[in-house]
């Protein structure tokens, strides 16, 4: 007879473990497949923000600091008073100049205007002197034809001596006159003239020959432009915070020298935080803009922050690295690359639970959803409303979607 197999307590205790434990690894695996098909999973994740940078735009003194580091900040609040001295001198300075500028023009305003009246009353002395110069050429007329009747009786001594001499008087006075009046027309004449050449030299000096209104004169503009200047250049010395969020990197003090575009601190938005996760290349192949996220913070074990993706970058991180990769050599390894992900949070963090800048995440897209764009709505939309020059020049709306597809020739097809 064959002996009975005998098998002792222990391997029944062994194979009692593996029934139990053979399903429940199946299912769990079975879980992880279906789980891991339908999302995609990295720890390369950093919390961003659209961070302010606050810069000075002219060169001061800090005169005051209203904040401190970590300090809640709303838009428009003041953070750092420059000492506003030497703005305040050049506006005085500006408004000076406006009014200077002011009084010379209507200087050479009221100069045209009195150039402009002493021209008028040179061409009414003209006007007279022409007048006088037609009547004194009458009365000459008539006094020469009565001396050459007078010449005639005198000589036929039909009129004494005395009328004859009368008559000749007459004429030579007659003549003088006519003279006399030709004198003061061609002076009447040169003065007019005059005139009009102060006239136009005062017009010159204005500048404008058109204009009336004085404020519309270029000299006051430019002096106006200064005073706005100044204006200006005085406010430049309250520097505001332009967004809500947390003061942080302030590198400033009371009584320091700040030069144009030096950082004084970074106003971070902390409630609009978003999440950069640097997905493989190979695990995008079905992420599309609008599927859910999970982040898991490691500042905060075990709570779930949901989140959407946004948009995909336009490059890998190798593309835009300050020594991008040289693929074009002989010795070329294949190295799979990271593109970065933007998450944005569906709600804004918790008060006890805020997300600080580069803190470490984990983030799992749900992929199940596969009909979203790759592009973001909003790039869509740009792409739309941009525009293109054509062939001769005109602007017209850009063509969006695919290139035309070539016929079997090689051709485009036609439009």
């Amino acid at each position: 007879m064959r002996e009975r197999l005998r098998i002792s307590k222990k391997g029944w205790c062994f194979i009692t473990l593996c029934i139990l434990v053979l399903p429940l690894g199946v299912y769990y695996g079975v879980r992880t497949w279906a789980y891991y098909s339908t999302h995609v999973a990295t720890d390369n994740a950093y919390v961003h923000a659209d961070i302010a940078q606050i810069t000075p735009r002219i060169a001061g003194t800090v005169a005051d600091l209203l904040v401190d580091e970590n300090w809640w900040v709303k838009p428009g609040q003041v953070l750092v008073f420059l000492d506003p001295q030497d703005s305040e001198v050049r506006l005085a300075d500006a408004r000076a100049a406006l009014q200077k500028a002011r009084e010379t023009v209507d200087q050479l305003f009221a100069a045209v205007e009195v150039a402009a009246e002493r021209q008028n009353e040179a061409g009414a002395q003209v006007a007279a002197a022409q007048a006088q110069l037609a009547a004194a050429q009458a009365e000459f007329h008539q006094a020469d034809l009565d001396f050459q009747r007078a010449k005639q009786l005198a000589e036929e001594q039909v009129i004494s001596a005395q009328q004859f001499d009368l008559a000749q008087t007459r004429y030579a006075v007659a003549l003088s006159r006519f003279h006399t009046q030709q004198r003061q027309l061609e002076q009447a004449k040169q003065t007019q003239a005059a005139r009009a050449k102060e006239l136009e030299q005062a017009k010159a000096a204005l500048g404008t020959a058109t204009t009336t209104e004085r404020s519309a004169h270029s000299i006051v503009k430019q002096a106006e432009a200064a005073v706005r200047e100044a204006e200006l250049t005085l406010s430049y010395c309250t520097l505001a915070a332009p967004i809500e969020g947390m003061v942080s990197r302030k590198a400033v003090e009371v009584g320091q020298r700040v030069q144009p575009g030096q950082p004084l601190m970074a106003i971070v938005p902390l409630h609009r935080a978003y999440i950069e996760a640097n997905y493989k290349e190979t695990q995008l192949t079905h992420v599309r803009v609008g599927q859910p996220a999970n982040i898991w913070a490691d500042i905060y074990p075990g709570y779930v922050y949901r989140g959407k993706v946004e948009s995909l970058s336009g490059g890998t991180g190798a593309a835009f690295s300050l020594l991008p990769p040289e693929n074009a050599t002989g010795n070329w390894v294949k190295v799979v690359q990271r593109l970065p992900v933007k998450i944005t949070l569906e709600e804004p963090p918790p008060a006890d639970k805020p997300l600080r800048v580069g803190l470490s995440v984990e983030v799992s897209i749900d992929t199940s959803n596969r009909q979203g764009p790759l592009l973001s709505s909003l790039l869509q939309k740009q792409a739309t409303e941009q525009t293109a020059l054509s062939s001769t020049g005109a602007l017209q709306p850009a063509r969006l979607g695919p290139p035309p597809l070539r016929s079997q020739d090689g051709e485009p097809p036609s439009p």
